[in-house]
């Protein structure tokens, strides 16, 4: 049986708070404002687990896969903010979880790819998007494509956040799962702000056991599916990205879901 801790740390290095059990622990900090520097620590005895975290009441509930046995969450302040929900981290209580993932769950159809506490420069927990553009603005940055934010008229801050390709032509986005995952179907969801935006006619889905798809869009902010065929992968990876023909220098990617179950 597995042991987890999530606690609370300041920048000083003292624990404000901590929870540790076998199942569920939780952070629950009342008539306290978070200060810069403060860090959400989620540790676990295993190299290698599956969890179900919420670190902030405003952020969706994330199934991760947390590997190494600690994955640290700074608080975000100012510009780091714009990712993120305007209530989120803010206020003097506030509560977060993570529970160890019933094996029963594994099999449940779900967005892979969500990941609302992805962050852009670590590598220990799972689904984790990577990209190539070095963009480095919260508001375009990997982590927003799989925030779980479908909102698509607009671009900017939160809920407009989107990734971005900084304006490169051979930008591309991978998710990896940390974990081999089936999955079913891809759903890409462009950002749609046009006159504002252009966006992309045709692009190309690379996975981790070789299929390679071709896929054409409409210019639409709606989902548009992609059959996947039914494949267990480790990564997802949507690359060579055609411009249509537009005047708009700006296309962008709201969401990208990867849709199945876990093996």
């Amino acid at each position: 049986m597995a042991t987890i801790t999530l606690s609370l740390v300041n920048k000083d290095g003292d624990v404000l708070g901590t929870s540790t059990g076998d199942t569920l622990v939780h952070i629950d900090t009342r008539y306290s404002e978070y200060q810069p520097g403060d860090i959400l620590v989620l540790e676990s005895d295993q190299d290698s687990i599956e969890l179900e975290v919420q670190l902030d009441e405003s952020l969706p509930p994330s199934v991760i896969v947390l590997k190494g046995g600690r994955f640290e969450f700074p608080i975000p302040f100012c510009a780091d903010r714009d990712g993120y929900p305007i209530q989120a981290f803010t206020g003097d209580c506030h509560w977060g979880y993570a529970r160890v993932l019933d094996p029963r769950e594994r099999s449940n159809f779900r967005n892979l790819a969500l990941n609302s506490h992805d962050l852009m420069d670590q590598a220990a927990i799972y689904p984790h998007a990577v990209t190539n553009t070095g963009a480095t603005n919260p508001r375009f940055i990997a982590r927003n494509a799989i925030d779980g934010t479908f909102q698509s008229i607009h671009h900017g801050r939160w809920p407009y956040e989107s990734w971005g390709i900084n304006g490169r032509d051979d930008a591309y986005l991978e998710i990896q799962f940390g974990r081999t995952v089936h999955a079913e179907q891809a759903a890409i969801v462009l950002r749609a702000d046009f006159p504002h935006d252009s966006w992309w006619q045709q692009v190309r889905l690379v996975c981790s056991d070789g299929t390679d798809i071709t896929a054409r869009l409409e210019k639409t902010g709606m989902p548009q599916l992609v059959d996947l065929g039914g494949v267990d992968i480790e990564w997802i990876r949507l690359c060579d990205l055609v411009r249509a023909d537009d005047p708009s220098p700006w296309p962008g990617l709201t969401q990208l879901m990867v849709l199945g179950h876990l093996l």
